[in-house]
C-alpha cells in the first residue's frame, strides 16, 4: 500500500481523505504546522523535517492560505511560493511523487466562459496567482526529470462525511447556502448566472485515490470537474434536499439571473467520470444533516 504524504493535514480538503468511508487505498499521513499536533512541520525549517517524510511515496501538497485570507496579501502570496519551491526540491532529491492541488480558480473567466486548458489565466486574484505562480515552480523544477508530479486543477468540492470545526467551510458556496437554509429558512443568489464546476467530496476522494493506482504522474496539468451547475440551479437542488429531509419550505431568492447555455470545460481523458445525480443528491443531504 503506498505511503502518502499530506502537507496542509488539518484542511478542509485534507479532512475529506481523513475520513473516508470506503476500504483505504493508501496510506495517508497528515502533517501541518501547527505546534499543538503529533506530526508538526516548520516549513521555515523545512530542512529539519525530511527525515519525517523522505520514506514516503507521494506527497500531496495542500499547504496554502485560503481565498479570503491571502487577498491583497504579498506576503502570503510569496511565503506559498517558497514553500512550493522547497516541496518540489524535496521531492525531486527523494524521488517523491508530487500531487499539487490548484483550483479552476486560476482561469480569469471560470463560471462566465468556457474552459480549456489554455484559457487566459486571472493573475489579477491573489488567491488565483498564489496557485498559477505555485504551478509554475513545479513545471519548472521538474523539467528535465519526467514523471514526476500532477497538478489538479479541480472545481468546487462539496460536501463532508465527518464534521470537523473548520472556518473554512463557511466560505464554501455549498456549505453557506445550506446553512442558510438551516437557519434562515432562505437561500439568496447574489449573481445566478453564474456558473461552478461542483465536485462532490467522495468524487475528489476517487480523484486522489485513482491518480496514485494508475500513476498518473505526467509533468502535466488536468482540468478536474464533475458536473456544471449555475448557481441558480444549484440553490434549487438544495430546496428540493431540505424539503425532502425537514418537510418544510424555505424561500429562494435569485438575482441577476437569465437562461444562459452551459459553459464548457475540457476535461482530461483519464479523469472523465460517469456522472449520477445521485452523488450530489447525497453530498448535500449529509452536509444538512450534519448541520442539525
Amino acid at each position: 500500500m503506498p505511503k502518502i504524504a499530506v502537507l496542509g493535514g488539518t484542511g478542509y480538503l485534507a479532512s475529506i481523505l481523513q475520513n473516508q468511508n470506503n476500504v483505504k487505498q493508501n496510506k495517508f499521513t497528515f502533517f501541518s504546522r501547527k505546534k499543538n499536533l503529533r506530526n508538526y512541520i516548520n516549513f521555515s525549517k523545512f530542512e529539519e523535517s525530511h527525515n519525517k517524510l523522505k520514506n514516503y511515496d507521494c506527497i500531496i501538497h495542500l499547504v496554502g492560505p485560503s481565498q479570503s485570507k491571502i487577498n491583497n496579501e504579498n506576503k502570503l502570496l510569496n511565503e506559498k511560493k517558497k514553500i512550493t519551491s522547497k516541496v518540489s526540491d524535496f521531492c525531486f532529491r527523494n524521488n517523491i511523487k508530487l500531487i499539487y492541488i490548484s483550483s479552476l480558480k486560476v482561469y480569469k473567466n471560470y463560471g462566465n466562459k468556457s474552459i480549456f486548458i489554455n484559457s487566459k489565466i486571472n493573475l489579477d486574484d491573489f488567491y488565483s496567482r498564489s496557485h498559477y505562480e505555485s504551478e509554475k515552480i513545479i513545471i519548472k523544477k521538474f523539467k528535465k526529470h519526467k514523471n514526476m508530479f500532477t497538478i489538479l486543477r479541480l472545481g468546487n468540492v462539496f460536501g463532508y462525511r465527518k464534521y470537523l470545526n473548520l472556518n473554512e467551510l463557511n466560505k464554501n458556496i455549498v456549505h453557506r447556502f445550506c446553512k442558510s437554509a438551516f437557519y434562515k429558512k432562505k437561500i439568496i443568489v447574489k449573481n445566478g448566472i453564474v456558473q461552478r464546476a461542483f465536485i462532490p467530496s467522495e468524487i475528489f476522494i476517487d480523484i486522489i485515490n485513482n491518480t496514485i493506482k494508475k500513476k498518473i504522474f505526467k509533468n502535466s496539468i488536468k482540468i478536474i470537474s464533475y458536473k456544471i451547475y449555475d448557481l441558480k440551479e444549484f440553490s434549487l437542488i438544495i430546496d428540493k434536499r431540505f424539503r425532502k429531509i425537514f418537510k418544510s419550505k424555505i424561500k429562494v431568492v435569485i438575482n441577476n439571473y437569465k437562461y444562459k447555455k452551459k459553459n464548457f470545460i475540457v476535461l482530461d481523458q483519464e479523469y472523465k467520470i460517469n456522472f449520477n445525480i445521485k452523488k450530489i443528491y447525497k453530498e448535500i443531504d449529509q452536509v444538512l444533516k450534519n448541520i442539525k
